[in-house]
């Protein structure tokens, strides 16, 4: 999810956006009656749920719960923040206890390139 600071922003801007994010269930932005964005306030973490890095069977329980609705078309805005939040949170725990192997599979595709390259030189002679 991309943020955007606000600090730099004109006044006129800032009221404009904090006015949007004060209802609890969001707010839609429409140019020429077409939806282009949706605001909406960032979740507050359920009472006795961890922030921590943990990942915990519960948050990927919800996390799976929530990727249902999604599926379904049954999701807030809200909770579409929330799904977005438990991904980035969940794979930030797994870069940290499981990282993929991305430096061999860069190497092995620097290699192929390399083959690639040779190759096509040597049939343009």
């Amino acid at each position: 999810m991309k943020h955007v600071r606000l600090d730099g922003q004109e006044e006129s801007i800032k009221r404009f956006v904090l006015a949007l994010a004060v209802d609890p269930d969001g707010a839609v932005l429409e140019l020429n009656g077409q939806a282009v964005a949706c605001v909406v306030p960032p979740p507050r973490p359920a009472s006795g749920a961890s922030t921590s890095g943990e990942w915990t069977e519960e948050k990927n329980l919800r996390r799976c719960d929530l990727i249902d609705r999604e599926i379904d078309g049954a999701i807030s805005p809200a909770e579409a923040v929330e799904l977005r939040q438990l991904q980035d949170e969940m794979l930030r725990y797994q870069n940290r206890v499981a990282p993929w192997p991305i430096a061999a599979a860069r190497q092995l595709h620097r290699e192929l390139l390399r083959k690639a390259a040779k190759a096509q030189s040597g049939s343009d002679a």
